[in-house]
């Protein structure tokens, strides 16, 4: 991760306490330090230029809103597709944030969230109550005037599927595209740690669209050869896999189709 574009302030910095669970699922309890003091008016030139050169912005919820407000609003002006991620709170998407973002990308449970809908069964995610979620999200944006809004939903162990903006309803599977995940190189098949996996697919999924030109499909393909090993690591940054690892495991491993049985 290049850094050279970061500032500091006095006072701590930003910390996370990971809790893990018998389920391979985790929790995070978040102290926002310097990432919560921007300065009122966060656009100063050097993140203008960033903005600019970029091929696309991810956003995430660990910062005041006014600086999501004002680096969306910024992008979307110089033509750049803007990510929004919703992990870091369970609170609603900002309304202001509405018209500016093209892409939304919560796991199942963040769905809930932000659509008001129940996504699971016993524990489980359901296809059927994720399309209805994401059709009440997309009808937030539309009200917005935001009717072209991507949904981009991880299911973990389930895989993820892309909702393309001229998705409609629950019956419109000719606009949805999903993904399966890749075996485990672990020796029980099982992770050893999932803290950043959702991160994880998530930015390799936009690197491989928007920075190496992929289709959707194929961008989620790599997404899930990233997220399957990072999941192999234990640690959050330590596990994020090289682009050559990426590659090797789309060679070497099939992937396991998209398990739709609930």
């Amino acid at each position: 991760v290049n850094t050279s574009r970061s500032q500091t302030v006095d006072g701590p910095t930003g910390t996370a306490y990971i809790l893990l669970f018998e389920d391979f699922d985790n929790a995070i309890l978040l102290l926002g330090g310097a990432n919560q003091a921007w300065a009122p008016e966060p656009l100063h030139a050097g993140l203008q230029v960033a903005i600019s050169e970029c091929v696309a912005v991810m956003l995430q919820r660990e910062v005041p809103e006014h600086v999501n407000r004002e680096v969306a609003n910024a992008a979307r002006k110089c033509g750049k597709p803007v990510i929004m991620d919703v992990g870091g709170t369970d609170a609603p998407v900002d309304v202001e944030l509405l018209p500016h973002i093209t892409m939304i990308a919560p796991n199942e449970t963040e769905l809930t969230f932000i659509s008001g809908v129940a996504t699971s069964v016993a524990g489980r995610p359901s296809l059927s109550l994720v399309r209805q979620a994401v059709s009440s999200l997309k009808a937030r944006f539309s009200a917005a005037g935001n009717s072209d809004v991507e949904v981009l939903v991880t299911l973990g162990g389930m895989g993820a599927v892309h909702f393309a903006s001229a998705w409609a309803c629950g019956s419109d599977t000719a606009h949805e595209t999903r993904v399966g995940t890749f075996p485990l190189g672990t020796p029980d098949g099982k992770p050893k740690d999932t803290t950043g996996a959702g991160d994880c697919f998530r930015g390799s999924f936009i690197a491989a669209l928007y920075g190496r030109g992929n289709s959707v499909a194929a961008a989620l393909t790599w997404a899930a050869a990233a997220a399957s090993l990072s999941v192999e690591v234990e640690g959050a940054m330590p596990s994020m896999p090289t682009e050559k690892a990426i590659e090797a495991r789309l060679l070497a491993t099939p992937m396991k189709q998209f398990d739709e049985v609930a």
